[in-house]
Parts: structure tokens; sequence; C-alpha cells
């Protein structure tokens, strides 16, 4: 399995908007080759922290989603006034684990 955690901030104000485009996203993703599913996580610290976090077959299915038509047009579509909103504080990759117990 393959992790990638997407750290972002917005100011709190803003928090809501954004919640609500990740809502409103176009689901493109979701019949790629080795996509597993999509979070949105909250600070229950901080409304202006969010956690994007994405799991993967594995490091080559997310590659190439990257690449991909699909992931163009899903971020050609956010709004520029909600783009303008988010700041990338660190992307993270939980790199290649393998599930051994659940």
């Amino acid at each position: 399995m393959y992790v990638s955690l997407s750290r972002l901030r917005v100011k709190e104000h803003g928090a809501p908007r954004l919640t609500a485009a990740f809502r409103a996203r176009a689901h493109l993703v979701d019949d790629v080759d080795g996509f597993i599913d999509l979070q949105v996580w909250q600070s229950d610290r901080d409304a202006g922290e969010l956690v994007m976090v994405s799991r993967w077959r594995d490091r080559a299915s997310f590659t190439a989603y990257m690449k991909s038509e699909a992931h163009a047009i899903s971020h050609d579509r956010i709004d520029p006034s909600v783009q303008e909103l988010i700041k990338l504080e660190r992307l993270e990759h939980l790199h290649t684990y393998e599930v051994i117990a659940e």
C-alpha cells in the first residue's frame, strides 16, 4: 500500500469553503487503477489545518495518476478563489507498506 498525505494550511474562515470543494470533487480518481480511497482530515485543535490522505495499491499507481489527464482536469476545475486559500505546508509519502493485519 502507498499513502500520500498533503498537509494544507488555510485561514480558518476559508476552511468551510475548502471542505465544501473537497465534498464536491469530480471523483475522477475513483475509477483509476490502483486507487483505494481519499479522505480529508481537519485538526480538532486548528480548523485551518487539513490533511488530504489518499491510499493507493502501490507507488506506481499514484505516480501514474499524478501525471494523468484526470488529475489535471480535477485540479483545473478548482475555483481560483478556493485555490488562493490553500497553502501546501508539506507533502509526505508513507512509501510502500504491506498491510499485515486488519
